[in-house]
């Protein structure tokens, strides 16, 4: 009878486990964003006003009843009222948000939310509770950094896999230094196995093609808008073949339009930031998403060695040149495998681990990798 009582307990604990560790990987494990919440007849400027105070970039739109009717994006500011010349505040904003949005509930699978992103190109996904009310938004450059972040604890936890992820990643792509090893033996083996073997692309391969975003700086807003909206990207603002600012959708939304500036009459250079870091078009898409993640960017300009501005890249375009959605399932699976603070800890703990990656890293990353702002 104790054994069998003994053998009941161990499997009434095995059983604890795989619960608790399927309620640990859904989406609410992923941290969804609060939601910034406007009414369907609030306008453009209003919405983008509550979003720049905010410092959002997303906002979920819910109808008389309260139910979600949709969402709106700096992005689609710019596509849906700015390059199409409507006055920000007298359209209503149920006019130019995307309606119906595809959402996921928190009790879903964190994996398949991330993998749902990666496969529709969502940059948000609303997150709603087993009743439908929406309680989160998921940024998949958010969720992407948390990743990677999950994946660098790892692996100084397991240093022996590191070297040998490293010879194998090196012999791939034949990327050498400190910031190459290491971010190779974080994420390489699973790009590796996640798609195939093949080698990371370089940002000259993904830009190859792709229109230019550039503007001289006395172009105006709206001029600005039109070029970004056509091709989805950033402006990069380049003077005398320099590169010397950038303008994101996010600046046009909490910059321009939430502070009603005329957009005939304003110039990108009043409003851009100066003086934006870039890097070297062949780096690689892997040391790419790295150096976002390290820095918290969501867009990096490329430039030649001489200064020739060739374009910009974004999160979305290096996720997507990785490979297909299976291949990020396997990473982020792997990641939601990993040991990570527990959702219990302190905000407090966490900014300080990420703190201290990054002064670690920093040592080891060359300038040559991220080029400097000018003096």
């Amino acid at each position: 009878h104790s054994t069998h009582k003994s053998v009941k307990s161990v499997k009434s604990m095995k059983s604890t486990t795989r619960a608790v560790k399927m309620a640990d990987t859904t989406v609410l494990k992923l941290r969804p964003k609060a939601p910034m919440i406007c009414h369907s007849s609030d306008t453009v400027l209003g919405v983008s006003q509550m979003l720049a105070s905010k410092r959002g970039d997303a906002a979920i739109i819910t109808d008389s009843s309260g139910g979600l009717a949709g969402i709106i994006t700096d992005t689609d500011v710019t596509r849906r009222v700015v390059a199409k010349k409507l006055p920000p505040s007298s359209t209503r904003v149920s006019d130019v948000m995307t309606a119906n949005p595809t959402c996921v509930s928190s009790s879903d699978s964190a994996t398949d939310a991330l993998v749902t992103m990666v496969e529709n190109h969502f940059r948000h996904l609303p997150v709603t509770d087993d009743n439908g009310a929406v309680v989160g938004v998921l940024d998949i450059a958010k969720c992407l950094n948390d990743a990677i972040t999950k994946l660098e604890k790892q692996k100084d936890k397991s240093s022996s896999a590191a070297e040998d992820a490293v010879k194998q990643m090196a012999s791939l792509q034949g990327a050498g230094g400190a910031q190459a090893a290491a971010l190779q033996q974080l994420l390489g083996p699973l790009l590796s196995q996640a798609f195939g073997g093949q080698s990371s692309p370089t940002l000259r391969t993904i830009l190859a093609g792709k229109l230019s975003t550039i503007a001289s700086p006395g172009t105006n807003l709206q001029e600005v808008g039109s070029m970004m909206a056509e091709a989805r990207k950033a402006a990069l603002v380049v003077d005398n073949g320099k590169l010397i600012g950038i303008f994101g959708f996010k600046d046009m939304m909490s910059r321009a339009i939430a502070k009603e500036l005329p957009l005939e009459l304003t110039s990108v250079s009043s409003v851009m930031t100066p003086n934006p870091e870039s890097v070297s078009p062949d780096t690689t898409v892997l040391e790419a998403l790295q150096i976002m993640h390290d820095n918290r960017f969501l867009t990096l300009p490329v430039c030649e060695d001489n200064g020739l501005v060739l374009g910009v890249v974004d999160v979305m375009d290096c996720v997507y040149a990785s490979g297909g959605a299976d291949g990020w399932r396997s990473i982020f699976a792997s990641a939601m495998e990993c040991d990570d603070i527990t959702d219990t800890a302190s905000v407090h703990s966490t900014h300080k681990s990420v703190k201290s990656m990054r002064s670690t890293r920093a040592e080891e990353t060359p300038v040559s990798k991220l080029r400097p702002k000018a003096p």
